[in-house]
């Protein structure tokens, strides 16, 4: 495990700021806050996609499209980005923070590989999209009966009854939220079946538009009707547009169509250069999602990646 000084020597300073992106949070960079608030408590996090704010940042992470860690720059969405693990599994956020911090977080390497192995390296994945399989051994995916389970005291742990009873309690509060955001997203998951019923098809069934950010995937795999289906375009929180790959099943980071190889990485002005349109904000490196500023420029890169024949990632 790498655990160069520089990092974890900036956390200790004072008034230190963290910035990532704002809009939808994802694991990788939660987990990734979590690792460096485990470093530095009061660490300022700062949640933005302000070039400005960025720059002036003291530490960035999962957004700016830089890996640099001299300068504490931790993306992993660009095109050049190269960091990996022996098999094959890519670091995203949390795995370069891990990367930087585990060891002494851990107070070993061996100890910081083994988080790595048991937590980072099924988040990186994840992100990264990249199916987990036996032949990458020793890599788990953290279930929440684990997680769940880890509340307990350690062997080398107070394990009097009071202490248990505590630990107890805390796992208890813990599951009370992530019961209640399954019960909150499984009632958002029925409604969300009739809002994509109300949706625009395009293209001969090839094209979903929506006008409400709602999961869509379940309902999509398991309709006769959406057989033909290849992209989804929606809004996101951040009033710019969407454009999905529709993957070959549930769960699969396998799309029935990438987007085209040629739009892969890039982000702004490139990607209006290449694509030909004005407008245009992202396209992420594995080609599952692009995004435009509007829904009729998010609906035209899903008719123009139609005619692509870009060989799938």
């Amino acid at each position: 495990m790498n655990n160069a000084p520089n990092l974890y020597a900036l956390l200790q300073g004072p008034r230190v700021v963290a910035a990532t992106h704002s809009g939808s949070f994802h694991a990788d960079e939660v987990l990734a806050a979590a690792a460096l608030r485990l470093a530095n408590p009061s660490l300022t996090i700062l949640r933005t996609r302000d070039q400005a704010q960025l720059d002036a940042a003291d530490i960035v992470f999962d957004v700016g499209r830089v890996y640099d860690p001299a300068t504490c720059r931790f993306d992993h969405h660009q095109l050049e980005y190269k960091e990996a693990r022996g098999n094959g599994i890519p670091f995203s956020s949390f795995g370069l923070i891990w990367r930087e911090l585990g060891t002494t977080l851990c107070g070993s390497a061996a100890a910081a590989s083994r988080v790595d192995r048991w937590m980072v390296q099924g988040v990186d994945a994840v992100d990264c999209g990249i199916t987990l399989s036996k032949e990458i051994p020793l890599v788990t995916m953290m279930s929440i009966s684990s997680a769940i389970g880890g509340f307990n005291p350690g062997w080398q742990d107070d394990t009097s009854p009071e202490a248990r009873n505590q630990a107890f309690e805390q796992a208890v509060s813990w599951a009370k939220t992530i019961l209640q955001n399954t019960i909150r997203d499984a009632m958002g998951m029925e409604a969300a079946r009739a809002v994509v019923a109300q949706g625009v098809l395009l293209e001969t069934g090839q094209i979903l538009v929506l006008d409400n950010d709602v999961p869509w995937k379940e309902v999509v795999l398991g309709s006769p009707s959406h057989e033909q289906l290849l992209y989804v375009v929606s809004p996101d929180t951040q009033t710019k547009w969407h454009v999905h790959t529709v993957p070959e099943h549930a769960g699969s980071f396998r799309n029935r169509k990438s987007l085209p190889a040629s739009w892969a990485g890039l982000d702004g002005e490139e990607l209006d250069e290449v694509i030909g349109m004005a407008g245009c904000v992202f396209c992420h490196r594995a080609r599952f999602v692009a995004g435009h500023r509007t829904k009729d420029g998010a609906t035209e890169m899903a008719r123009l990646a139609l005619l692509d024949h870009s060989p799938a990632p």
